[in-house]
């Protein structure tokens, strides 16, 4: 399975940020290789929605909300192949966590890669993936901090 991860201090607490990720209308201003988002009532497991990038459009559904952990988990399909993009929101500021008003947000984005053990080191160090993943979380980092 191809991984690529990459986190991101935004500068609001927790609750503001979570507030963004769970919000449809905010979807459209974040969300990964999506420029509109349709179909999006609400962010909770089982949900689906559809998504368009430059006049493509793709389907996807929420497999996992967990408020108290702050985690949502997405998969995408597009083309047939199958991308979890897992979103995890942690306390970033003051001491050991407490005190601050930062939240560290971390984003994987993980697929199955044809070729086994070569196909994963070879998408290994995919420059697209990765520019992608940090591409998201400074969208989502503007989506909260305005």
């Amino acid at each position: 399975m191809a991984k690529f991860e990459h986190d991101i201090k935004i500068d609001a607490p927790m609750d503001k940020v979570w507030a963004v990720l769970t919000n449809p209308g905010t979807w459209g201003l974040w969300f990964p290789n999506a420029d509109t988002i349709s179909g999006l009532a609400r962010v909770e497991a089982g949900a689906t929605f559809q998504y368009q990038q430059k006049g493509d459009s793709a389907s996807a559904r929420i497999v996992e909300v967990d408020s108290n952990r702050g985690l949502i988990k997405v998969v995408t399909s597009d083309d047939g192949k199958d991308v979890t993009h897992t979103f995890d929101l942690d306390r970033a500021g003051g001491f050991l966590g407490r005190g601050g008003d930062d939240t560290k947000v971390s984003y994987i984005r993980e697929y199955q890669v044809p070729g086994g053990v070569l196909g994963e080191f070879v998408v290994g160090n995919n420059f697209f993936d990765e520019t992608a993943v940090r591409r998201v979380l400074e969208r989502l980092k503007k989506a909260v901090q305005g």
